[in-house]
């Protein structure tokens, strides 16, 4: 069974829902899912979790991101991105022209961003592009973001690249439209590039032909996976007994009788549980009071 993450180089023209799907036949396996999504207009770095590790979700989506891109200006469209309608007229505008520093300055830090109405936001348990499609008018409500950098470089009088490190739940379609707004000209995300999603880089990932070219062996689908075991080092790891792991896999509370080994380093919100052989077992809280561990997710390796 395969269980851990595989590192995607995403094309433009697919959903992250397309690619989950491909991963599934390409693999061969039930259980896929993706740790954020990236629009179709977009490429980049898109994480696969297989197996256990779709569980580990809460653990991944909230990572810092990298992006670059392009963001034209002139006009607004309707989903800011090039494959919306035009929203108003064409508006000449030189960039060079503008003081950019002071531009850009009101989108560093943290402050609150609307989602693009097209997008899989919800409202209501509904994704807002479905209300979008039906030209259904909704309350969106704001939300806080954070932009740690943001680099621009002037590449023709109509035309920015950008590079820029947020936090998760940030559009960059909502940046660039947004932006176009305080030019006074309009704008939308022409190019998008993910290039990496917490510790993980865009340099490292394979392409779906390259996985489905390494699928016939199973020593080679390894290849392309980073390993469950390997995961989520941050946190301690601890190895217990047999008697131990039994008490894990029943989600019992495990005593310090049943530990036989812990990695040094300050204590932690969250342990991952080992057996003698090197298995991941579970995740576990420490209790302070009872000097005890509770498993709060176990997982199947069978």
């Amino acid at each position: 069974m395969i269980n851990g993450i595989i590192l995607i180089r995403k094309e433009k023209g697919f959903t992250s829902h397309d690619v989950v799907k491909k991963v599934k036949s390409i693999l061969g396996v039930k259980k896929a899912g993706h740790f954020g999504t990236l629009d179709p207009l977009a490429e980049g770095l898109l994480l696969v979790g297989v197996g256990n590790v779709t569980k580990f979700f809460d653990f991944f989506v909230g990572r810092n991101k990298t992006y670059s891109g392009m963001i034209k200006f002139g006009y607004a469209t309707t989903t800011y991105d090039n494959e919306g309608e035009q929203v108003g007229e064409n508006k000449d505008i030189d960039l060079s022209k503008i003081d950019m520093e002071e531009l850009l300055s009101g989108f560093r830090g943290r402050f609150l961003q609307y989602p693009p109405i097209y997008s899989a936001k919800k409202y209501k348990g509904v994704p807002l592009y479905k209300y979008a499609r039906k030209n259904l008018e909704v309350k969106i409500e704001p939300v806080e973001v954070e932009i740690f950098s943001l680099e621009s470089e002037i590449v023709a009088n109509d035309t920015l690249s950008f590079r820029t490190v947020t936090s998760s739940g940030t559009y960059l379609r909502s940046l660039a439209h947004d932006i176009g707004v305080l030019a006074g000209t309009g704008a939308y995300l022409k190019e998008l590039t993910r290039e990496t999603v917490g510790e993980f880089d865009l340099k490292d990932a394979i392409t779906l032909q390259e996985l489905e070219s390494q699928s016939g062996r199973e020593s080679d689908i390894q290849k392309g996976v980073i390993p469950i075991e390997m995961l989520l080092e941050e946190f301690p790891r601890i190895i217990v007994s047999q008697n131990g792991s039994e008490m894990v896999k029943n989600g019992a509370m495990l005593s310090l009788k049943d530990i036989m080994e812990v990695s040094s380093g300050a204590d932690s919100e969250n342990y991952r549980i080992f057996d003698y052989d090197g298995n991941l077992l579970a995740f576990a809280k420490k209790d302070a009071v009872l000097h005890r561990f509770k498993p709060f997710l176990v997982f199947n390796n069978k």
